[in-house]
């Protein structure tokens, strides 16, 4: 089975927001660019929740966006065997060093998992760590935008994304 690689963090010191994904599905590594499956819907659910019409931007625009809104990017997977793109079709996971990722970001507050793999896969890894970690920091399930989560219809998925990054990038 092919042993997949992810990507380096995208991330600002300043940073209050991580999100998380699993690992790169094989267009996005295809492409060196998180998320960048044309029917991935992370690029449109963030545009929903700030008002910007994202994915026609360069990659580099959007990823410039998210730093100006203190959001960083990564995954909780450094690498893992994957047959094609499927969450389901993992093994072997290896994590990324989260704890220094987390060093580096002083003010972080949220930490939000797109979809039920990279939520499983920070709690198996990391929760003991994030548990122990000191200040308080959130952690949410995000609906997953992966094109094979389809059962959600974007609007809904948006309200929820909106919700927790309304919240963990507030100013109070």
């Amino acid at each position: 089975m092919q042993i997949k690689h992810g990507f380096p963090p995208i991330f600002d010191p300043r940073a209050r927001v991580l999100i998380l994904g699993s690992l790169p599905g094989d267009e996005s590594l295809r492409r060196g660019q998180y998320y960048g499956h044309p029917q991935n819907q992370f690029w449109a659910l963030l545009g929903a929740v700030f008002g910007r019409d994202l994915p026609p931007l360069e990659y580099e625009r959007k990823c410039a966006f998210l730093l100006r809104k203190r959001i960083a990017l990564w995954d909780v997977l450094k690498a893992a065997e994957r047959r094609g793109s499927l969450d389901t079709a993992i093994r072997k996971e290896r994590p990324n060093d989260l704890p220094a990722l987390f060093g580096e970001l002083p003010g972080l507050r949220a930490v939000g998992c797109n979809g039920g793999k990279a939520h499983r896969s920070f709690r198996r890894h990391f929760g003991a760590w994030l548990n122990g970690f000191p200040g308080e920091i959130e952690l949410c399930r995000l609906p997953s935008s992966s094109p094979a989560y389809a059962a959600m219809p974007l609007e809904a998925k948006a309200r929820q994304w909106r919700q927790f990054l309304d919240a963990a990038l507030s100013d109070s």
